[in-house]
């Protein structure tokens, strides 16, 4: 709670010397210089205790633009339109952590709208079974992710010549996941259209 004018008048009062140089009377220059001083602390405590609510993406207000700039949002160009879908946003990413796990690859995808079913490709060795695919050295490193749904996808051999090359929600998920990677990873994405 800021201190009111009056409270800030009174303490730079106290910490004025003493003499007839220096008047304590309501009408004195030096008093209405110190009325004016006092006013300007108490706007500025006054919005130093506001900014208090600021240091959280859950609460900030003002500042969440500021927020977006620090996060990089918003990522792969999906902009959300109200100020609570970018506060959720914020969130989101500030509390975003990151894994090789499948699951916590699906949980990502999950928080962001995407229904996503992760698969790690394990090598070979001689405790597996005899019928174990003996998948190539590049799938060592990556991770295949199958993306069901109608609208999702990419162009093909038999679409038509209206057919965008990449839908907009699959580039968004390409995108996202791109971002989301740990390094050295790779996705090999899988569209089922179901």
């Amino acid at each position: 709670m800021a201190h009111s004018v009056t409270e800030w008048l009174a303490a730079l009062q106290q910490v004025m010397p003493r003499g007839k140089a220096w008047p304590r009377d309501n009408d004195a220059d030096l008093n209405r210089f110190l009325r004016a001083l006092a006013e300007r602390l108490n706007r500025t405590e006054y919005d130093a205790s506001r900014l208090h609510v600021e240091m959280r993406p859950e609460t900030t207000l003002r500042l969440l633009p500021e927020w977006e700039q620090y996060l990089a949002l918003p990522e792969c160009g999906i902009a959300p339109t109200t100020r609570e879908a970018r506060r959720r946003a914020v969130v989101e990413k500030y509390r975003r952590r990151g894994g090789l796990a499948t699951w916590q690859t699906e949980a990502a995808a999950a928080a962001l709208g995407f229904t996503i079913k992760v698969a790690a490709v394990l090598p070979h060795h001689c405790l597996r079974d005899c019928m174990y695919p003996l998948h190539p050295a590049r799938y060592r490193w990556m991770l295949k992710v199958n993306v069901p749904g109608k609208d999702a996808g990419r162009f093909t051999c038999i679409d038509g010549v209206m057919t965008p090359l990449i839908s907009e929600r699959t580039r968004e998920l390409e995108c996202l996941l791109k971002h989301y990677r740990l390094a050295g990873t790779e996705y090999e994405y899988y569209y089922t259209g179901e």
